[in-house]
């Protein structure tokens, strides 16, 4: 089912004042999402793009495993 509201752009949760578990928080959120949409699109899409689109979302998730590691070892060393 399609979503009435769109998400919001993401300057609009880059904000003065963000801190810095609020920021993982959301780049994790942004992450996820790219991956979700890409497996959408990965659907429809002829071959080449479909294994494209299936690197990007390797990618996307060994980003959202960096995250992870930085967020973990921030919590240890606070």
């Amino acid at each position: 089912m399609k979503k009435l509201v769109p998400d919001p752009p993401p300057d609009l949760c880059i904000r003065e004042g963000l801190s810095l578990d609020e920021a993982l928080y959301l780049a994790r959120q942004h992450l996820k999402r790219a991956i979700d949409n890409a497996h959408e699109a990965a659907e429809d899409a002829p071959l080449k793009q479909e294994t494209l689109i299936g690197d990007a979302v390797l990618q996307i998730r060994i980003g959202l495993a960096l995250l992870k590691v930085c967020a973990n070892h921030r919590a240890v060393v606070a």
